[in-house]
């Protein structure tokens, strides 16, 4: 059943970054929230209506067009053609470029940005009649300056900015508007796992890692009308970690 907000479908949003994006744009809109497990988008699901600001959060493995299709077909009959998309699904595998296999790198691709490929293929046909409509692609700072042993991951976020842009120029003239977002480290669960960031931190002139809600801060801005103009731009969250 469709309503009169505006619908939004954000990808990865069990936890980290797509669960405080999710969490931001239910504020105002008909968030459809996709994890990977039943578990994950449940609990999403609870949080999210305790806050007072509930999200139809669905399972579902983007890293098949089938995948896609079927969870867009779902989010639509649920709550209506989609206005905004927000590609943020991605695993970070690392290790030596020699020893990534041709599974490995398949792997990546497929939902790093292949699922963004069919994600914006299978919504944009709703912003198109609409004349109307926002993509936010979450790529990374690894995607400008790739670091060592992260070939795979970098490559696939180099490759989402372009598509960015190329899809920005496309449609343009629908008034759509495709823009993407690179993050620097964000102290997300899975990074908070490790060692690893405190190094980047103290690399990063504020000096600390960003809060995820500081992402989903800017994904706000690029979906608001106060960003209508601004189209085929990738903007860096990182505290000033790369500047350009």
């Amino acid at each position: 059943m469709g309503t009169n907000l505006r619908h939004v479908i954000v990808t990865g949003a069990g936890s980290g970054i797509g669960k405080a994006i999710a969490t931001a744009l239910s504020r105002g809109c008909a968030v459809t929230a996709v994890s990977l497990t039943r578990e994950s988008a449940s609990a999403l699901s609870l949080e999210a209506e305790q806050k007072g600001s509930p999200v139809d959060a669905l399972c579902g493995d983007l890293s098949t067009r089938e995948g896609v299709a079927s969870m867009v077909g779902t989010a639509r009959e649920r709550s209506g053609p989609v206005d905004v998309v927000v590609n943020n699904l991605g695993i970070y595998p690392s290790g030596p470029f020699l020893s990534i296999s041709d599974d490995e790198w398949d792997r990546v691709m497929d939902v790093c940005l292949k699922s963004c490929f069919w994600m914006c293929q299978e919504t944009l046909p709703d912003m198109i009649e609409k004349k109307r409509g926002w993509i936010v692609n979450i790529s990374s700072i690894d995607g400008k300056t790739p670091g060592t042993e992260n070939a795979v991951y970098s490559a696939a976020k180099a490759a989402m900015i372009s598509l960015t842009r190329s899809l920005a120029a496309e449609m343009a003239p629908y008034a759509i508007n495709v823009n993407a977002i690179a993050p620097g480290w964000v102290a997300t669960p899975k990074i908070l796992e490790g060692d690893r960031w405190k190094e980047g931190a103290r690399r990063i002139p504020f000096g600390r890692l960003a809060e995820p809600a500081e992402i989903a801060d800017a994904v706000e801005f690029l979906v608001s009308e106060k960003a209508r103009y601004i189209t085929g731009e990738t903007l860096n969250v990182n505290g000033g970690l790369l500047m350009d």
